[in-house]
């Protein structure tokens, strides 16, 4: 396999037994970034000359037992890198090179991993598009907001990538680029020194091309961070990096179809259904579930909870550079100041028993299964997808992990996804695995 191909663990392998160093590794992906990345443009900011620099830092000795030793990363670039760009998707931060580093990007190169790349994002990790193409066809979107965190992996720059999600922006994007994304459960990742948008519902999460890779790197971020509230509420979750325990039975399974079903592509719709009986076929126990009635106004309560805290929280900025923002930005801030106090309380309260169903529902089963978008990645660059199937999931802070499971009729990746319950990511993960095995789509590299 050639070294862009290998996946986190094989990789980590490698460098640990000494069949492959670090420094040709990054040389060959610095190959294969200069060969694709025109067409791509997964990369808001990418020097070759320093990850050669840093891969030779990372050469040998006793570094070798860390988790990321010589793993290149991308970051998408709303999350703050010391000495390294940081844009936001957004000409008003077109000159911003912060002083300080996330939490996050601390964590992982303290672990040993290097910053490869910052990748592009839409424009505040909102709707207004970045320049990133999708790497299976570059008249395609990638999805966002995490465009070229997606398109990085899926394109063999990086064998991982960091991304956020508010409604969709992980989810969405690895099911249109025919890669893994992981959104962990709510809290486990921190947020510090990344660009907050709705407090009550940004998540950090990462691109892999496996559930095991997801799984490993995401358990490297995770920790406790006293800049982060949020991460307290995490008792219980994983946070090591460890080989992933296999799940030891055929899981039970609840098929979600939700009341935005309608919404999805016919092609989508049927690739879903012939992977549930793929499962079921080998073993998986799987029971059609209906959400109940309240459930309708769901993907309403998500939207006022994200208007209300985005209006809030870009006051100043708007106060200052309101003319320099995307006209769907201004919309959605405008909606958002109309939401009073006592409208975003009965909110959140919403969500808070919307959680609880769900957590009723687990005490049944091991995971629900559902679709991550509405079928292949929209034609052009205008409209990155609808987050309609994957905001519910976010809304409630569950653990959501999608992979390939084929191709629609234009060649496009289609997704399956697997959501477990509030703060138990492993026990979704090993069943997001079971089900990547079961199913078996590997996608290889895009691009070629």
């Amino acid at each position: 396999m050639e070294a862009p191909a290998l996946g986190l663990r094989a990789l980590h392998a490698a460098f640990k037994e000494g069949s492959l160093a670090v420094p040709d590794y990054v040389r060959a992906l610095n190959d294969r970034i200069a060969l694709l990345e025109p067409v791509i443009q997964a990369f808001e900011w990418f020097e070759p000359a320093r990850a050669m620099a840093e891969a030779e830092e990372r050469s040998g000795g006793i570094l070798k037992d860390l988790p990321l030793y010589g793993v290149p990363v991308g970051v998408k670039d709303i999350i703050a890198t010391r000495g390294i760009p940081t844009r936001m998707g957004s000409r008003i931060f077109a000159s911003h090179v912060p002083g300080r580093s996330a939490g996050l990007v601390r964590r992982f190169e303290a672990l040993g991993g290097l910053v490869m790349a910052k990748t592009v994002t839409t424009e505040f990790a909102f709707r207004h598009p970045g320049k990133t193409r999708n790497p299976w066809n570059p008249a395609h979107t990638p999805g966002g907001s995490s465009s070229g965190s997606a398109a990085a992996v899926a394109a063999g720059f990086v064998p991982v990538a960091i991304g956020t999600q508010t409604l969709g922006s992980v989810i969405r994007p690895a099911a249109f680029c025919g890669v893994v994304g992981y959104k962990p459960s709510f809290g486990a990742i921190s947020r510090d020194g990344v660009y907050p948008f709705s407090k009550s519902l940004d998540h950090v999460g990462v691109f892999a091309r496996s559930v095991e890779d997801a799984s490993w790197f995401g358990a490297c971020l995770m920790g406790q961070d006293p800049r982060d509230e949020a991460t307290g509420i995490r008792a219980g979750m994983r946070s090591l990096a460890v080989p992933l325990a296999a799940l030891g039975h055929a899981p039970r399974l609840a098929v979600v179809r939700t009341p935005k079903w309608a919404n999805a592509t016919e092609g989508q719709r049927a690739n879903f259904t012939e992977a549930v009986a793929t499962l079921k076929d080998a073993g998986a126990l799987a029971r059609d579930v209906p959400l109940p009635r309240p459930f309708n106004e769901a993907w309403s309560v998500v939207g006022a909870i994200m208007d209300y805290e985005a209006a809030r929280g870009f006051a100043s900025l708007e106060s200052r550079h309101r003319l320099q923002l995307s006209a769907p930005l201004v919309q959605l801030l405008d909606r958002g100041k109309r939401i009073t106090p006592e409208q975003h309380a009965g909110n959140l309260a919403r969500r808070d028993e919307y959680r609880r169903w769900f957590d009723g529902l687990f005490d049944g089963c091991d995971a629900i299964v559902t679709i991550p978008a509405a079928g292949e990645a929209p034609e052009g660059l205008a409209n990155t997808g609808d987050a309609t199937f994957c905001s519910l999931w976010t809304l409630a802070g569950l653990p959501a992990i999608t992979m390939p499971s084929g191709r629609g009729s234009r060649g496009l990746p289609l997704g399956f996804q697997v959501v477990g319950r509030y703060r138990e990511d492993e026990r979704a993960l090993q069943v997001a695995a079971w089900c990547e095995t079961v199913l078996g789509v590997r996608m290889g590299l895009a691009g070629g």
